[in-house]
């Protein structure tokens, strides 16, 4: 159930993400929905890291690493849309991030729940 909820909540930050640094105006709502998303990532995040640690301890301490990195580098892109100064380079780094969390958080649950190893 956790699992689910936090790929539930991976979709929305994807989009709350995009559509905050999109929008010319009228952002900050979206903002705002996605630093309430941090919270259930932390909660459901937090229970997924009992269970994975025991499987691959050293996978499971990088995603929670790259994944405190990601919420900074988020943050760090708000500031700059706030400022008018968004780069290219800011937003390519963040959907790298992006890609390598979701890359490493497949690797920890073995594919599940997209891949059912039998």
């Amino acid at each position: 159930m956790f699992l689910w909820i936090h790929l539930i909540f991976a979709m929305l930050l994807i989009g709350l993400v995009c559509v905050s640094l999109l929008k010319k105006r009228g952002y900050k709502p979206y903002m705002m929905m996605t630093r309430v998303s941090y919270l259930v990532f932390i909660v459901t995040g937090a229970v997924l890291f009992m269970k994975a640690f025991s499987r691959d301890a050293t996978f499971t301490i990088l995603k929670v690493t790259m994944a405190i990195f990601l919420i900074g580098l988020i943050e760090m892109s708000y500031a700059e849309k706030t400022k008018h100064h968004l780069t290219r380079g800011l937003v390519v780094s963040l959907v790298l991030v992006f890609v390598l969390v979701i890359i490493i958080g497949l690797i920890i649950a073995g594919g599940r729940p997209f891949i059912n190893f039998i």
